[in-house]
This record gives structure tokens, sequence and C-alpha cells, in this order.
């Protein structure tokens, strides 16, 4: 038995001896027990001080070496795991990686390895004593360095740039915490719009996009000028890219950082928009995926038991612009995201979805007002899995999981 079990071990016997015992045994017994808690507190200081300090070179994209040590992955704490590793794209993002296709480690022995990134993004690791783990192999590393993609197109905007765009063509203030951009194909020069549109394309990442146009899957949003090339927040869910579009916001500022949290406290546009007097309106599927308040919502159940909620989600919004054009109009399509889920990409059931969704844009385009300025996203995209229940999940620095597609025009 090692010193320290050993202390702890005739601490938790004294303990239990004096409790069965008399008051005055126990009180004659204290000032042993304070001896053994001081000599157990000594024995653990020491002992973890034992664990020796380590350092890694993580490279950015552009070269430049940024030390990697135990207290970079204490600082990630609230993502760590029961054995306090963190999860290694917390780290990869925290320094400024935000699509990755391959990882390259030289480990402390000299040997250089290569991973795919995408068949270790949901489980790699970076451990408090300096270890790696992907998949079943542990490697110590000397140096990280984790590679991009080749890009389909520029990389132009992302979705913080959603929030202050819609500021701008109302003639509103952005957000309070907003770092995103007004994007000018829409909110700079010409006919200047009288209302906004916000379509939402649940899970219909840039690469699924070029796969549905090159299938032929997607005739209404192939007829539009094709979409910038934008970057999803991280991680690319809907909750947390949802909190990023409303508020302008990263992450961190919005505090909605992972799964699970599913409102913020700071300024969205909704409350921008509310501020100054005017009507927003939010047609949704069934329930909400995040909190939007200071709007009108309008949740859409699946009325006709069909499976989705798609079309009943188009059937109100069409209800609303029938009654009026509000100054904002928010229009979440959830379909294709759901069959991604379900099905996997390019399943029959997801492309039939695809499908269904791009006459639906159709459909509500035809519908809007002239001088509607319209903005249609993604919030993140879908990659393959095999995984009990589902075929399809998202929420990794790969590229199917966070580019996406924007348009921004004027209808």
């Amino acid at each position: 038995m090692s010193l320290k079990a050993a202390a702890r071990a005739h601490t938790s016997v004294q303990r239990e001896a004096c409790r069965a015992a008399s008051g005055t045994f126990c009180a004659g017994y204290q000032p042993v027990l304070a001896v053994l808690k001081l000599v157990t507190a000594l024995i653990l200081l020491t002992t973890a001080g034992c664990v020796p300090s380590w350092e890694a070179v993580l490279v950015d994209g552009h070269g430049t070496s940024i030390p990697i040590t135990r207290e970079t992955v204490r600082e990630l704490a609230e993502f760590a795991g029961d054995d306090g590793s963190v999860p290694l794209e917390r780290i990869l993002y925290k320094n400024g990686y935000r699509v990755i296709e391959a990882l390259e480690v030289t480990t402390l022995d000299d040997r250089r390895l290569s991973y795919v990134w995408a068949d270790h993004a949901e489980t790699a690791s970076w451990h408090l004593d300096g270890t790696l783990q992907l998949g079943s192999q542990a490697v110590q590393p000397r140096q990280v360095a984790a590679v991009p993609p080749a890009l389909p197109a520029p990389l132009t905007t992302g979705l913080l740039d959603i929030a202050p765009t819609v500021s701008a063509v109302l003639g509103l203030p952005a957000p309070a915490s907003a770092t995103g951009r007004s994007l000018t194909s829409v909110a700079g020069g010409g006919v200047a719009p009288r209302h906004v549109v916000l379509i939402f394309l649940d899970g219909f990442g840039y690469i699924r996009y070029i796969e549905a146009l090159e299938a032929g899957l997607i005739p209404h949003l192939s007829a539009l000028d094709p979409p910038a090339l934008g970057l999803a927040a991280y991680p690319p869910a809907t909750s947390v890219s949802s909190a990023a579009l409303l508020t302008g916001a990263p992450p961190d500022a919005n505090g909605v950082v992972t799964r699970g949290i599913r409102t913020t406290d700071i300024e969205t546009i909704f409350d921008v928009v509310a501020a100054a007097g005017l009507r927003s309106v939010a047609v949704e599927g069934n329930a909400l995926a995040f909190n939007l308040r200071n709007t009108e919502v309008i949740l859409s159940g699946d009325r006709d038991g069909d499976g989705s909620t798609d079309d009943n989600v188009l059937a109100n919004a069409l209800a609303v612009l029938e009654q009026g054009m509000p100054d904002l109009l928010w229009v979440h399509f959830h379909g294709i995201d759901d069959a991604g889920h379900t099905y996997g990409p390019d399943a029959p059931e997801e492309r039939a979805k695809i499908k269904e969704v791009d006459a639906a844009v159709g459909d509500l385009i035809s519908a809007l007002p002239p001088h509607t300025a319209v903005l249609i996203f993604a919030d993140h995209g879908m990659h393959s899995v095999q995984e009990e229940g589902r075929s399809g999940n998202h929420g990794n620095l790969i590229d199917r999981d966070m580019l996406v597609p924007i348009w921004a025009f004027i209808r």
C-alpha cells in the first residue's frame, strides 16, 4: 500500500473508532487525529507535485508555434471528462482552428504520425499528463499541426454576419455584443429593402448544397445567384449557431458554448427590433430549438400526420404574409436535419426532403412583397455516422459540419 493510501486508511480507522467510543476518548484523541490530518495533507501536496510538467507545440495554419501545457488543459476544465482530459477539438478551436482535414503529430521519440481528422474528431482528447489519445492509440506529442482542407470557394462570411445585416437593412443598431459585419449585397446601395426574411435550412451544409446542386435536387435554390461560403459557430449545432446568428457574437461572448444551452442573456436581433417598436414573427416547427424572446412565435405541429412539420411551417409562413409582411420574418425548416440524422446524408429519404424544402423556399420567395431582403442559410452541415438510432450527426471541426451556404439578396 502506498504512503498516501496508508495515511487515508489510518485516518478512516481512527475516525470510525472515535465515533464508536465515548466522548472522553474522542476528545483525548483529537491531537493525534490533527497530526494525522497534517501528515496526510503534506503527502497529498507532495505527490501532486510529482506529476512531471510538460510542454508541446501546436502549430497553427500560419506557422505560428503555440505552447500547450498542463495549464492549457486545465483552463478548459468546463469541457473535461471524468479523467480530466479535454476534447482535442476544444484546444484546437481555442487556438484559432475552424475547419480541419488532417492532424500531423510528431512524438517525443520523433515519429511522425498522420490522422484523418474526421475519423478522430469526436473522441480525440488531450490528457493532463500530456498524452494525446487518438482512437486506441496514446502518444506523447512534441508537436501537433492541424491541416485545413481545400475549400470549395473563398470563405467570405459566417453566421455572425446575419444579425448585423438585419440591423443595417432596418436602419437599427446591431445587437450590443455583435462582432459580425453587414453584408453589402442586401444592406448597401441600390433600392433600400423594407423588410427582412430569414429562411433557416437546418442541417443543409455547404458540402451538401454542392452535392444537391450537382444531383439536380434544388432547382429553386440553383436559380438564385450562388451562395457565399460561410462558417458556422462551434460546435456546429442548432442551439450554438442560433445564438451566434441572433446575437452576431461568438459562443464565448453569448454564453452558448455547447449543446444543451438554449438561451442567451445578451441582446439578440429580436430584442433590437422589439425595442425599436417594429414587428417580428418567428415561424418554427413543433418546438423551439432555441429560446426566441421578444418576437411573436408560431409553432407548426405536424397537423396532417405525414411525419414532418416543414409543410406546416410553409403554410403558417404564407398565412403570415397574407396578413401583411412583418418587419422581420423568421422561417425555420427542420426536415433536412431530421432526415440527415435518421437516414444519413444522401439517403433517398434525405434527398426527398431536400427537394421538398427547396420547393417550399421557392413558394415562400414568390409570396414575398417587393423590396424584401432575403437571407437564406444553414446552421451546420451533417456527416455520416454508424451509431445506434441515427446515421448522421454534426458537431465537429470538419468541412461537412462547419461550412454553410449563405444567400443574401433583395427580392
